[in-house]
């Protein structure tokens, strides 16, 4: 159906899931894209509905870490301290966020949502996957470190474009950075510190057009009607 708002936003995530089930893919890395998308879609679009989801951290940023989960589960037989284990890892990091800058988008941009949503799904992703602390720490910088500077610049100042589809492309950025903080036991050359303040100095210097007021960016440049 459409998402309420008047900005006609459908919902995606129905449909997609029902394609992925009734035609099952061969190729496994489009199915890696297609089921991160469906999961982290669908979260984001319940969002948007109005209806409950988990803040994670925020709810705006809400369909990464599931979607991570969701789809680590897929495959793997996963005993529930594995779960806990990913949850609990993606948990302190962001910890670390909260207290060393924030995860607010008013405060800090959409890096302060979505990235730090991307970052900490990251480092779980990587610790379910065996990594060693410094992997894990690894993989959650790399995770923020590509999405420094993001705004929030929300349309019609809903949470929906360009914020569901930004879930799902956070999501398959996660993956991607367990999976490059694994292949390596070489110490980073930026530390999870370093880009935790790196990214409290640039939501300082980032103008409030940018910061959930939907004052510039596409909320200025998208025809809401």
């Amino acid at each position: 159906g459409v998402l309420p708002g008047g900005l006609l936003v459908r919902r995606r995530a129905p449909d997609l899931f029902e394609k992925l089930t009734g035609s099952p893919q061969s190729n496994e890395r489009e199915a890696l894209f297609d089921w991160l998308n469906v999961y982290a879609m669908a979260v984001n679009e319940e969002n948007a509905a109005g209806g409950r989801v988990v803040t994670a951290p925020t709810n705006g940023a809400a369909g990464i870490i599931p979607a991570i989960l969701r789809f680590y589960l897929l495959d793997v037989k996963a005993p529930p301290s594995a779960v806990h284990n990913y949850l609990l890892t993606a948990a302190a990091i962001g910890i670390l966020y909260k207290q060393r800058a924030s995860i607010s988008g008013a405060e800090m941009g959409c890096q302060g949502e979505v990235g730090v949503a991307c970052s900490m799904a990251a480092g779980g992703l990587a610790a379910v996957w065996g990594g060693t602390p410094s992997q894990v720490a690894n993989a959650a910088e790399i995770g923020m470190e590509h999405n420094l500077g993001l705004t929030c610049d929300p349309v019609g100042g809903l949470v929906q474009i360009p914020c569901i589809e930004r879930n799902a492309l956070a999501a398959v950025k996660a993956a991607n950075a367990a999976r490059l903080a694994l292949q390596t036991d070489q110490p980073a050359r930026v530390t999870l510190d370093q880009v935790i303040e790196t990214m409290r100095q640039t939501g300082l210097d980032m103008s409030s057009k940018y910061k959930e007021t939907s004052l510039g960016g596409l909320a200025v440049n998208v025809v809401e009607c």
